[in-house]
């Protein structure tokens, strides 16, 4: 898909295959990849009218030809998945190879959750996880104040990540002392962003946390920098409540 043209075309299909084969699919057709895509939103069913397969394969065969070693993808046969080694550089913090876990997504948000209240437990705070997730995820107290953490847990895919917020539960979460903590694991260790609801429903106003009809999504750029939708906002990494 040479040109300015079939870059805009190739774009949103690349993408979506990102966002989607980071939820822990290990290997999919094209086929599989545009149907999970449209599920989710993250392509407009406009731009699948035709032979939508067809335009995925390409796109992802042609971004393994082009980028070589640079690219995010790996084919086994005729499904894609993503290349768990990532590029040159691209280490956690430990120096082991940055994973998005294959089947075991289903135990990245408990994980996730055991984590954020083991943090806060070193940093001086008595906390909990939440028996029954009513929006709260950890308990926390500190000083004599109660605070309440949302937790999102992403493996990065390359240097980027994704987090999917429903809008009612954002909603009923807007409390006195609500945190979201955005947590994202990296090589064997974790990293946190811990946001209050407040400035979280700011870039929900502000537009760069995207609305999807059944949800929000929040996606970070990840690194030494941390930014959502070009923002600069590496001031929330790990900065904990203030008792």
């Amino acid at each position: 898909m040479p040109g300015a043209r079939g870059r805009a075309v190739a774009q949103p299909f690349r993408k979506s295959a990102i966002e989607v084969l980071s939820d822990g699919y290990r290997l999919l057709t094209a086929a599989e990849i545009v149907e999970k895509a449209v599920q989710r939103e993250l392509l407009d069913p406009g731009q699948t009218a035709q032979a939508p397969e067809r335009i995925m394969k390409a796109v992802l065969s042609g971004d393994m030809r082009r980028r070589g070693p640079d690219s995010e993808f790996v084919r086994r046969g005729e499904r894609f998945g993503l290349d768990q080694q990532g590029p040159p550089g691209a280490r956690g913090c430990a120096g082991r190879p940055m994973s998005n876990a294959p089947g075991r997504i289903l135990f990245n948000g408990r994980a996730g959750e055991h984590s954020m209240a083991s943090e806060l437990l070193f940093y001086g705070f008595d906390a909990r996880l939440a028996a029954v997730d009513e929006g709260t995820d950890v308990f926390a107290a500190k000083g004599g104040r109660r605070f309440l953490f949302q937790v999102k847990t992403s493996v990065p895919v390359r240097n980027r990540c994704s987090f999917f917020i429903p809008p009612g539960a954002h909603e009923k979460f807007g409390l006195p002392g609500a945190y979201y903590a955005f947590v994202v694991r990296s090589g064997a260790c974790n990293d946190f962003l811990v946001m209050p609801h407040s400035e979280v429903q700011k870039h929900v106003e502000s537009g760069r946390i995207a609305r999807m009809s059944r949800k929000y999504r929040a996606s970070f750029v990840w690194g030494e920098r941390i930014t959502l939708g070009g923002l600069d906002v590496t001031r929330y990494r790990r900065r904990w409540p203030e008792a």
